[in-house]
C-alpha cells in the first residue's frame, strides 16, 4: 500500500468511527464539517485528503456521501498545510461546532482567534484567513495547539478546529468534546 492509499484508508476509518458515535451530530456546525489528512511533506491541497461534500447531519445522525479523496477540501487543507509549516507531525485537522464551555475546559492547549482583530488586507483576500489564524496561533503561543477556536464574525460562523498527527487522534479528541457540551 502506498502512502496516498494509506492516508485515504486511515481517514475513512476515523470518519466511520466518528459517525458511529450517536451524539456526534452535536458537533456539526451549520457550515458542516470536514476532516483532512495530508501526506508527509504535503505541498498543495492536492496532497491533502478530505471528504467531498463534507460531513452533514440528517435525523440527528452524521452522514457523508462520498469516500475520502485528495483535493476534496480547500478550507481544511489550508489549515493543515499552514500547520505543517510549523509542525510537520500535525497532518490532520477537523472543523467543528463551537460551544462556549470548550474555552475553560481546553485552556492550556488552546488558541482563541478573533477575526475582528484580523488586518483588513488579510480579511479582504479570499483564502487567507485560515493561514493567518494558524500563523497567529504559532506567533502568540510558540507552538501549534491541538485546539483553535475561531470566534467568527459577521456572516462567519464560530467554530473550533482540532489539529493532531493523524485523523484517529483528531476524532478521539472530537469525541471527548461531546462530554464537555452541557445537556449532551
Amino acid at each position: 500500500m502506498n502512502e496516498r492509499e494509506e492516508v485515504l484508508l486511515k481517514l475513512k476509518e476515523a470518519v466511520d468511527t466518528f459517525i458511529r458515535n450517536e451524539k456526534a451530530y452535536l458537533l456539526i456546525p451549520e457550515i458542516r464539517t470536514n476532516i483532512g489528512y495530508a501526506i508527509e511533506d504535503a505541498k498543495s491541497t492536492e496532497d491533502v485528503a478530505a471528504i467531498p461534500g463534507r460531513l452533514t447531519v440528517a435525523f440527528n445522525k452524521v452522514i457523508y456521501c462520498m469516500q475520502p479523496a485528495f483535493g476534496a477540501s480547500d478550507h481544511i487543507a489550508r489549515v493543515i498545510l499552514e500547520t505543517m509549516k510549523y509542525n510537520k507531525k500535525y497532518r490532520s485537522a477537523i472543523n467543528l461546532k463551537y460551544y462556549p464551555e470548550f474555552e475553560k475546559q481546553l485552556a492550556g492547549n488552546l488558541y482563541i482567534f478573533d477575526r475582528k482583530k484580523e488586518p483588513k488586507d488579510i480579511k479582504s483576500k479570499e483564502h487567507h484567513t485560515m493561514n493567518f489564524m494558524i500563523s497567529k496561533a504559532y506567533e502568540e503561543l510558540g507552538k501549534i495547539p491541538n485546539y483553535i477556536i475561531d470566534l467568527g464574525d459577521y456572516g462567519k460562523e464560530p467554530g473550533i478546529f482540532i489539529i493532531d498527527t493523524d485523523p484517529m487522534s483528531v476524532i478521539k479528541r472530537a469525541i471527548e468534546l461531546i462530554n464537555l457540551i452541557k445537556d449532551s
